[in-house]
């Protein structure tokens, strides 16, 4: 039996929760050139976390 050098994006997305596909969910940006995710937006309410050490 050979071994395959890649594997489909078809076949590993389907293998996928709605859960883990909606965590990598990506837009495309054209200012920037391709696929991101989205930035993450503050939620009223929620503590910021500081940085500080």
């Amino acid at each position: 039996m050979a071994f395959r050098r890649s594997i489909p994006q078809e076949e590993l997305r389907a293998n996928l929760t709605a859960e883990q596909l909606a965590e990598h969910a990506t837009t495309y940006q054209p200012s920037r050139g391709g696929h991101f995710k989205k930035p993450e937006k503050p939620v009223p309410g929620t503590p910021q976390a500081s940085n500080k050490d």
